[in-house]
């Protein structure tokens, strides 16, 4: 997933918008590098990840892409979804997205913890600009794709043919997302639970109940 929908999963998990934002920029082992909250964040941002490649609605999408596509469909499926997803918000949370993503705002301003070339300049330019609103148009996809093709110093070129293949293609997207994305919501509670567990009378739920036996690597 990108930008928009690990921050939103954040909020919805109650747990670090900006941790979950920060698993594209850190790497390894993360115990030492970050608070505690941060770290689980990222943690969270991992599983989220994991679930999102392995799903058969999400590899079905993959396989609808044109062969000379295919090799970066996963990355244009998670910019595509950030839009779908500040399309259909109202759907999955009542706090507004204006709200959740000046909440990140605030936090990222705040941080001061990581040094990453790709990561300064991204934090730079979203506290300067806020632009991550603009996915609400479809066209700042085309703005990302062309991003990422500079950044990989135009070593693969997509970003026209992904565009156009999208923009053919926007309702397969859009019903795909909102058939998907509940169960990633859900999955990523599931993983909280494994990040915050909860006391063991709790688990219990009285006697003679056993304990339920949650993975988050399902």
């Amino acid at each position: 997933m990108n930008y928009i929908a690990h921050i939103h999963i954040g909020n919805h998990t109650q747990t670090s918008l900006l941790g979950n934002f920060l698993g594209d920029f850190v790497k390894g082992n993360i115990n030492d590098k970050l608070p505690q909250s941060l770290a689980d964040g990222v943690r969270l941002h991992r599983k989220v990840d994991q679930f999102t490649d392995q799903h058969f609605l999400v590899r079905k999408l993959r396989e609808k892409f044109p062969p000379a596509l295919r090799r970066i469909s996963g990355i244009v499926i998670d910019i595509v979804f950030d839009h779908c997803l500040l399309m259909q918000w109202s759907h999955f949370t009542l706090q507004s997205e204006h709200d959740v993503l000046t909440d990140f705002y605030n936090q990222l301003s705040e941080f001061r913890g990581l040094e990453h070339p790709h990561f300064t300049r991204l934090s730079a330019s979203l506290l300067n600009d806020k632009w991550l609103l603009n996915y609400r148009e479809l066209a700042t996809c085309l703005h990302a794709f062309v991003s990422i093709e500079r950044r990989l110093n135009n070593k693969i070129i997509f970003a026209q043919d992904a565009y156009a293949f999208v923009k053919a293609e926007r309702q397969l997207f859009a019903t795909t997302f909102s058939s998907f994305y509940p169960a990633l919501l859900e999955h990523a509670l599931h993983c909280k639970q494994q990040l915050y567990p909860k006391p063991l009378e709790l688990q219990l739920g009285g006697k003679g109940t056993q304990p339920h036996e949650l993975s988050c690597t399902k």
